[in-house]
C-alpha cells in the first residue's frame, strides 16, 4: 500500500505531498460537471495528475488486472474499428477513439490512487457531490432564467451537452448524500438534506426519463440495502421511519413542483413510457432490433460516428454502441467488465469494512447505470468511468484486506496505517 518512494522520504514530506494530492484530486472530480466540449477539463487535469502519480512511483495491484486488461481490449476494439470508417464528418473518429483511450486512464488511475490511499475514496465521493450541487444550481437558474447556454429544448442541462449526461451525473452524489441521511445522526443527516434537495430539482428540471428512472431505481436500492446490511434493531425502526419521512416529503416536493405549468407540462409530455422517436418505423427500438442483427455481420464494426448515418439517430444503447463502435472484441470486454465489476463488488456491502458505505453506493449506481444503458448511451459518460475506478479500487483493497487477514491468522483484520485512514470514508 505505500511505496518505496513514500518510505525514503521523510514524514512531514510524505504528509505535505499526500494533502497536496487529496486538494488537487478533489479539485480536479470537482470540475468534472463541467463538460461542454471534449476533451473536458477533468480529463485533462485527472491524466496530468495519472502520469505525475505513476512517475512518482504509484502501483497498480495485481487485483486490479481485469480493469485494466478488459478496457485496454476495449480500446483496441475501438482502434480496430477505425479500418472500417467511411464517413469523417463532421466529427472525427480518431478524437472519439483518444478520448476513449484518455477515460480508460482515468479510471485506472482512480483505481490504483483509491487502493494506494483508502481515504482517497471519500475525496472523491465529497468532489463528486460538490460537482453535483454546482451543477444542480447552475441548471435551476439557467432553467427559471431561461438562460440557452444552461438548457436544451426547455430542459436543465447545467454546464453539460445534453441534459441525458446532466441527469445521470446527479444521481451518484445523490445516492451518497442519501446514504449518509440513513446512517448519520439526525443533526448531520439533515445537513444534507439541502444539497440532496437541490440536486432532486434538477434532476426534475433535466426531464430525463433515463435518469428518473434511474434516481428511483437507485434510491430504493440504496434503503435496501442499508436496511439489509442493518443488524440493530433500534436503527431499523429509524430506517422505517426516514422512509416514511422521505416518501411524504417526495411528495409534496413533487406536488410543489407540478403546481408549476411549465414543468407540469414537461412533465406529463417526457413521462410517456415511449415517444415518437422511440417507436416510429427506424425509431430507437426498430434501430436496436436491426443494429443487433447487422452487428452478426460486423466482426469490427462500423467505427466511431458511423451509425448515424445509416439511421436517423445514434444506437442509444450502450451494448448495440460497443459492438458497432468497438466490435466483437469491445462488446465482450465490455460485457465481462460489467459483470465481473458488479459481481466482484456485491459482496463488498454487506461486509463490515472501511469502505463499505461507498461500496453501497457505488455498486447500487453501477447497476442501474448498467440496466439503463439498454436505452440510454452512456459511453464517454465521465462519471461512468470514475465508478469504475472507484468500484476496482475498492476491489483491490478487499483483497489487500483477505491478504492480511490471512497473515494475521486473526478475524478481526489488519490494523496497518492505511487501512486506519480508511475509516474517514
Amino acid at each position: 500500500m505505500t511505496s518505496a518512494t513514500d518510505l525514503a522520504e521523510p514524514l512531514p514530506a510524505r504528509l505535505t505531498r499526500e494533502r497536496f494530492g487529496d486538494a488537487f484530486l478533489f479539485l480536479t472530480v470537482a470540475c468534472s460537471s463541467i463538460v461542454m466540449f471534449e476533451p473536458a477539463p477533468y480529463d485533462l487535469f485527472l491524466a496530468l495528475h495519472a502520469v505525475i502519480a505513476f512517475a512518482l512511483g504509484l502501483r497498480m495491484p495485481r487485483t486490479m488486472a481485469p480493469l485494466v486488461v478488459l478496457m485496454l481490449l476495449y480500446d483496441v476494439g475501438g482502434i480496430l474499428s477505425l479500418t472500417q470508417v467511411t464517413y469523417w464528418e463532421p466529427e472525427n473518429p480518431y478524437i472519439f477513439v483518444a478520448i476513449s483511450a484518455l477515460m480508460v486512464v482515468d479510471a485506472v488511475f482512480l483505481a490504483a490512487t483509491t487502493a494506494d490511499r483508502p481515504h482517497r475514496i471519500a475525496v472523491v465521493l465529497q468532489a463528486t457531490a460538490a460537482a453535483a450541487v454546482l451543477a444542480a444550481v447552475l441548471g435551476i437558474l439557467g432553467w427559471v432564467a431561461k438562460i440557452d447556454a444552461l438548457t436544451l429544448y426547455g430542459r436543465a442541462k447545467g454546464t453539460f451537452k445534453d441534459p441525458n449526461v446532466y441527469g445521470p451525473f446527479l444521481v451518484l452524489p445523490l445516492i451518497w448524500l442519501v446514504h449518509r441521511m440513513l446512517t448519520h445522526s439526525f443533526v448531520r443527516a439533515w445537513s444534507k438534506a439541502v444539497p440532496a434537495g437541490l440536486i432532486l430539482i434538477a434532476l426534475l428540471l433535466s426531464f430525463s426519463r433515463a435518469a428518473w428512472g434511474m434516481a428511483a431505481g437507485a434510491l430504493v436500492l440504496i434503503y435496501l440495502v442499508v436496511f439489509i446490511a442493518e443488524r440493530d434493531t433500534r436503527r431499523r425502526l429509524r430506517l422505517i421511519g426516514i422512509a416514511v419521512g422521505a416518501v411524504l416529503g417526495l411528495a409534496l416536493l413533487f406536488a410543489l413542483a407540478l403546481s408549476f405549468e411549465e414543468v407540469r407540462t414537461m412533465f406529463f409530455e417526457r413521462a410517456k413510457l415511449t415517444q415518437s422517436y422511440d417507436s416510429a418505423r427506424l425509431g430507437r427500438f426498430a434501430r436496436h432490433w436491426i443494429g443487433f442483427l447487422w452487428a452478426t455481420e460486423l466482426p469490427l464494426g462500423i467505427g466511431p460516428y458511423q451509425f448515424g448515418h445509416h439511421f436517423p439517430e445514434d444506437p442509444h444503447n450502450v451494448y448495440l454502441k460497443s459492438l458497432m463502435t468497438y466490435g466483437w472484441l469491445g462488446f465482450l470486454a465490455y460485457v465481462t467488465l460489467a459483470l465481473w465489476t458488479l459481481g466482484k463488488l456485491f459482496p463488498l456491502m454487506f461486509k463490515p469494512r472501511p469502505w463499505q458505505a461507498a461500496a453501497q453506493c457505488v455498486w447500487v449506481v453501477l447497476f442501474v447505470h448498467q440496466v439503463a444503458s439498454w436505452i440510454i448511451d452512456s459511453d464517454h459518460w465521465r462519471h461512468f468511468f470514475l465508478l469504475w475506478g472507484l468500484a476496482w479500487g475498492m476491489i483491490a483493497l478487499e483483497a489487500g484486506w483477505q491478504r492480511r487477514m490471512r497473515g494475521a491468522g486473526a478475524e478481526a483484520g489488519p490494523r496497518a496505517p492505511e487501512f486506519a485512514q480508511a475509516r474517514r470514508i
